[in-house]
């Protein structure tokens, strides 16, 4: 389910990327408006991360002015139904934030490429089409794109216990992240996520990571992005400060690594805190 808090967060970035696209209202009901929401959903889906339309934000300045028209969760499936490859379904939710309505589309692009699949065309879309989303715009991917989706780019993330320090009842930790890229091309538009489960805080960020706690319905989470990491590149990328608990013998979390060329990587992530 759609929080407000995931809401704040989305508005108050105020620029579109890979994984947010703003809208002023969804418009939906003849086949060009249809179509113009497939293919927006799948230009976010095939950047294999969560990503979401926002929908009640003035264009260009990205300001709250509210919608105008309401849609249903049901309704916008009914329109993706049958006319994606693979499959794919959305949550969707209107949410009152500060005297705004928002509606909230949110896209798990969980397995990439997704494709356009109708008859022959529908509103202006073709069957077959792959499209994806080019830093703020939708396209439908060339060559070169299907190129990078498919070379071998090859992230990893490891760490350094930079310092800790021991209170009454909790225990401060300074962790530095290493991000290399093991493949054999670069990665480019590049982003790796943390989720904390066993922490009680993030004390503070530092580097290019940012706390997107909010987007996270307030699991303790960091981001960081870069524009490209070049192939045996390694980049010490710093990380944050967290809080655990007395007694807690390593922090747990769960990490994605992505790029634009190359299909995310997922999965638990164990930082040992006792030699």
């Amino acid at each position: 389910m759609i929080t407000e808090d995931e809401l704040r967060g989305l508005v108050e970035l105020k620029r579109e990327g890979l994984t947010l696209d703003y809208k002023q209202d969804l418009n939906l009901g003849s086949e060009p408006e249809n179509a113009e929401f497939i293919k927006d959903t799948l230009a976010l889906a095939n950047s294999g991360l969560t990503a979401y339309i926002v929908t009640g934000i003035q264009d260009r300045t990205w300001e709250p002015v509210g919608i105008t028209k309401s849609h249903s969760q049901v309704r916008l499936n009914q329109i993706l139904q049958n006319r994606t490859d693979p499959p794919i379904s959305v949550e969707y939710a209107e949410i009152e934030l500060n005297g705004h309505k928002h509606g909230v589309v949110k896209i798990l692009g969980e397995n990439p490429p997704y494709l356009v699949m109708v008859k022959d065309s529908y509103g202006g879309i073709q069957r077959g089409t792959v499209f994806i989303r080019n830093v703020d715009m939708n396209e439908g991917a060339r060559r070169v794109d299907l190129d990078k989706l498919y070379s071998k780019v090859d992230l990893r993330l490891s760490h350094e216990v930079k310092e800790r320090k021991v209170a009454d009842d909790s225990t401060e930790v300074n962790i530095e992240f290493i991000l290399r890229n093991v493949g054999h091309v670069s990665g480019t538009f590049v982003r790796a996520t943390v989720q904390f489960n066993n922490i009680e805080q993030i004390v503070r960020r530092t580097g290019h990571w940012q706390d997107i706690s909010q987007l996270r319905k307030n699991a303790p989470t960091i981001q960081m992005d870069e524009n490209i990491v070049h192939l045996n590149e390694v980049l010490h990328c710093d990380g944050a400060a967290v809080k655990v608990s007395k007694g807690v013998k390593q922090i747990e979390a769960y990490i994605t690594l992505y790029a634009m060329n190359m299909v995310p990587k997922r999965g638990k992530y164990v930082i040992p805190l006792e030699s």
